[in-house]
């Protein structure tokens, strides 16, 4: 007992030893101007909070901070560290000095100490590119210290300056020369921009790249066209990843089997990208025209008919089209002035919009239906918009030809009625003559007025009118208490809504603990699936589960989807792993029980 205590107290000890060790390090302290290197930030021991990084004045920051940590008992020895890494480039000549990181560990803020970074003309001797051998070998061999030298992440912008309205490119790339196991991103919020995902897949569109002699592959994980709503300043976000990456262990502590055969294991990884600021200029108030509408882009007008001659009160389509690259979405419907001899109908709206890495393209069409209710020939005024060019940073206008138009006259018509018809809109239409009483010629027998409403028709109706709300009273309760006195029936009926309450306990957990939050996801779906299906708590299984589901018809591509899902949810609680990132879960886990209910 006496020999436990005593390991126990030099465990904590040395521990508490490792905690206090906060280091700075850079691969390289001497960079040639235009060249990248590495600076990390080292933990050994314990569990840090609130890192706080430094300015790096002198230089542009490209990627960081990606974390990594890891944990590990080797020969009865345990050991833990936490790494901050950043990948900088070396913007001019000098020498550098980068200010202290500090992170908290148990109450106590630790420094790591500063930098000195020299940067000549030039570049440092680079190492030569790899074949790809020997790149596989340095993947399997990365250690977590150098992890973020090997995996980072760039955010590129097509523009930095645009106006209110013009269309960004925002493309977020993954640069590996690691072997990465597993991956799961976080949302970026695109705060000021209306935002809109290009459909990429990340597993195809993989190409190459060297940087400082070194092969990367690279992966586009995002693109999105950021169309900015206001002015001034704005942030484009960075975008934040979890990986796994497989590393080789160090040759210290193996067995002979492990040096001959190499021993692996997987480290969890953070990886963030840069963020960008854009400048987002106001659109000129003193060239813009009246009837400007918010269009920004590039833009062509087509109007035209199915018809140029029709009979009165035949009706005649009139479509507009408006064709371009842009904010198309924002297009309001053109200002047109029909004669007030044309029976009008509000439009019918369509849109064919693309979005690509090049931007949103396509077209709108307004479709307007008109009848004429007065031969004769009529000329609508030529249909105009405006909209903005930001290549020339000027107010564009488009011009239709006049729209003409011949209305016969028909052989029903009365010519001695030739006079213009003052037709409404569809929405402006009322009944009209309640006020005008005939005169009638036909004779009819009239009767004394009774003021009396006793033994009418009325008064009997309204009589059992109380007996037979109470007769329908009674049979509502009646059916209420036999429909919940089924209590299986009952769970049946309210499975989506308690999975729904379990959800959004989920979602209050997102920021928290992991385990708690997957093991809440796993009560809503096991909960929901025993209570639609009325499995018992105590058979509920994956084999009960998957008999149900196919006794139901329900689809087998679901029917992977939900097991996926818990296997996942399973792994999060009991096994160290990487799934899907909490917010992907969360709306999987939705779908699914949506889909369920469509299904089941």
């Amino acid at each position: 007992m006496v020999r436990t205590l005593v390991a126990i107290l030099i465990l904590m000890s040395s521990l508490h030893g490792l905690a206090q060790k906060f280091v700075a390090k850079a691969n390289k302290t001497t960079v040639g101007v235009g060249e990248r290197f590495q600076i990390s930030y080292d933990l050994e021991g314990g569990d840090g909070k609130r890192f706080v990084q430094p300015t790096f004045n002198g230089f542009r920051l490209l990627s960081g901070p990606n974390t990594s940590s890891n944990m590990q008992w080797v020969n009865g020895q345990f050991s833990s560290s936490q790494s901050y890494s950043f990948i900088l480039l070396a913007e001019k000549e000098g020498e550098f000095l980068i200010d202290d990181a500090t992170i908290e560990v148990k109450g106590q803020k630790l420094s790591s100490g500063p930098l000195n970074i020299k940067v000549i003309q030039g570049r440092t001797t680079n190492q030569p590119q790899q074949h790809p051998q020997h790149a596989q070998q340095a993947q399997q061999s990365a250690t977590p210290d150098d992890l973020s030298s090997n995996l980072f992440m760039k955010l590129f912008l097509d523009k930095k300056e645009a106006y209110v309205g013009e269309q960004i490119i925002a493309t977020y790339k993954l640069y590996i020369n690691a072997q990465v196991i597993n991956y799961a991103n976080n949302r970026p919020v695109f705060n000021g921009f209306y935002a809109q995902d290009v459909e990429i897949d990340p597993n195809t569109n993989m190409t190459s790249e060297v940087i400082n002699g070194r092969q990367f592959r690279v992966a586009t994980m995002k693109k999105v066209v950021l169309t900015p709503q206001t002015t001034g300043d704005i942030e484009v976000p960075p975008l934040e990843m979890e990986m796994a990456v497989r590393v080789q262990d160090q040759p210290k502590g193996r067995s002979i089997f492990d040096q001959f055969f190499g021993s692996y294991r997987n480290v969890k990884v953070e990886v963030n990208s840069n963020a960008e600021k854009v400048k987002i200029k106001p659109l000129p108030r003193n060239e813009q025209p009246g009837d400007f509408g918010g269009a920004v882009g590039k833009y062509s007008l087509n109007v035209k008919t199915d018809r140029t001659e029709v009979n009165v009160n035949e009706a005649v389509n009139l479509t507009v089209t408006i064709e371009g690259k842009g904010n198309i979405e924002l297009i309001a419907v053109p200002e047109i002035e029909f004669p007030q001899d044309f029976e009008t109908y509000e439009p019918k709206v369509k849109q064919n919009i693309s979005i690509n890495g090049s931007g949103t393209s396509g077209k709108k069409t307004f479709e307007y239906v008109v009848i004429p209710r007065y031969a004769g020939d009529f000329e609508l005024e030529p249909i105009t918009m405006s909209y903005f060019d930001p290549q020339s940073g000027k107010y564009k206008r488009l011009d239709s030809e006049p729209v003409k138009l011949h209305v016969n006259r028909t052989a029903n018509s009365n010519s001695s009625n030739d006079v213009a018809y003052m037709a409404p809109k569809k929405e402006d239409v009322q009944i009209l003559g309640k006020d005008i009483r005939f005169i009638k010629q036909e004779t009819s027998e009239l009767k004394q007025h009774e003021d009396s409403f006793f033994g009418t028709t009325g008064f009997y109706a309204l009589s059992t009118l109380p007996v037979a709300g109470m007769g329908l009273a009674v049979l509502l309760i009646s059916g209420i208490r036999r429909r919940d006195s089924d209590l299986t029936l009952v769970k049946s009926r309210k499975a989506r809504s308690m999975a729904k309450k379990r959800l959004a306990h989920a979602t209050k957990l997102i920021n928290g603990n992991d385990k708690e939050f997957y093991e809440e996801i796993f009560k809503a779906l096991y909960g929901y699936l025993s209570d639609k299906f009325s499995i018992p708590v105590s058979e509920l299984n994956k084999e009960t589960i998957d008999e149900h589901l196919k006794g139901r018809g329900i689809a087998e591509s679901l029917a992977t989807e939900l097991r996926k899902a818990l296997d996942e949810c399973e792994m999060a609680r009991f096994a160290p792993g990487v799934v899907r990132g909490k917010p992907d879960m969360l709306e999987a886990s939705a779908s699914i029980i949506e889909k369920l209910e469509d299904e089941a």
